[in-house]
C-alpha cells in the first residue's frame, strides 16, 4: 500500500510538479516537525523557497518525504 502511495506521489511530482509540493506548516503537520527536521539534516528531503526574499516560505516535495518517511519504515522493520 505504502509503494503505491510511493508512486503516485513520484508520477504527480513529474508530470505536475506544483502539485507536489506543500508548504512547511503542512509537511510538519502531516509528517511531524522532527521528522522533517531530521530527514532535512541528513539530506533526504530538501527544502524550496518560494520566493526571492529572505521571509518567504519555504515547500517541500511530498514525494520526498513520502520516500523518506516509507524508507525509515523499512529501515526500522529490516533492522528489529
Amino acid at each position: 500500500m505504502q509503494m503505491s502511495e510511493l508512486g503516485a506521489a513520484n508520477y504527480a511530482k513529474r508530470y505536475e510538479p506544483q502539485r507536489d509540493n506543500i508548504s512547511q506548516r503542512e509537511a510538519y503537520r502531516k509528517f511531524g516537525e522532527q521528522k522533517v527536521k531530521f530527514w532535512l539534516k541528513k539530506g533526504l528531503i530538501g527544502k524550496i523557497r518560494s520566493g526571492v526574499n529572505e521571509n518567504s516560505k519555504f515547500n517541500y516535495s511530498f514525494s520526498e518525504l513520502l520516500a523518506a518517511q516509507t524508507a525509515e519504515r523499512i529501515n526500522l522493520s529490516i533492522n528489529k
